[in-house]
């Protein structure tokens, strides 16, 4: 679950990290970014962990997507 909200930022701040840096070439263009309904902000992502917790979701799972995967990859990598 990608959790790095741009909520709040113009297209100056999309203009700058779509373009090399070293050229100034464009090197994607990301169209219109709208979340889906319910997670659309950063005060909304609870909304997601409703959601699975009402479709029956194991809490081991709902952790695993919240965050646990990415602590399981940060330590197999660093250790930490």
């Amino acid at each position: 679950v990608g959790t790095d909200h741009t909520q709040g930022y113009g297209q100056d701040f999309f203009d700058h990290i779509t373009h090399d840096k070293g050229r100034g070439r464009r090197l994607t263009n990301f169209g219109t970014v709208l979340n889906p309904v319910g997670i659309r902000t950063i005060g909304e992502m609870p909304n997601l962990t409703s959601a699975m917790v009402h479709a029956g979701w194991s809490t081991r799972k709902i952790e695993k997507v919240i965050g646990g995967n990415w602590m399981r990859v940060f330590k197999e990598v660093w250790g930490a």
